[in-house]
């Protein structure tokens, strides 16, 4: 199971020294909108064989990561590149989402009109 703070080496980040955040929850949180906002840098570049890799990054932290870490994925990272999607009909990234984040996309972009 992927922890936080594994998951702050995964997504590159910083691992810092903090007594008053023992699990890394709020560095790790900053961490994935950081890498959200790489991501759509990466689709309005164009530069898909790299988004590939951030997108198998962010699988493998849904599929394997703890609690904290999914809800990560799907209430920061996927909400940010939702709005993304949505505004700008990027739908070359959506070609590039696994299957499970492309029914988490769903499930959250549908779920509000209900």
């Amino acid at each position: 199971m992927i922890t936080e703070r594994r998951a702050l080496v995964m997504l590159e980040g910083e691992i810092p020294k903090s007594e008053n955040d023992p699990h890394y929850t709020r560095h790790y949180y900053q961490s994935i909108q950081v890498f959200a906002q790489a991501t759509l840098a990466l689709c309005e570049q164009n530069n898909f064989k790299k988004l590939d890799r951030h997108l198998r990054v962010v699988l493998k932290l849904f599929n394997e990561g703890n609690d904290t870490v999914r809800n990560g994925i799907v209430n920061v990272y996927l909400h940010t590149v939702s709005h993304f999607l949505d505004t700008h009909r990027a739908h070359r990234m959506e070609a590039y989402m696994p299957a499970e984040l492309q029914k988490e996309y769903a499930r959250q972009h549908y779920t509000s009109g209900i």
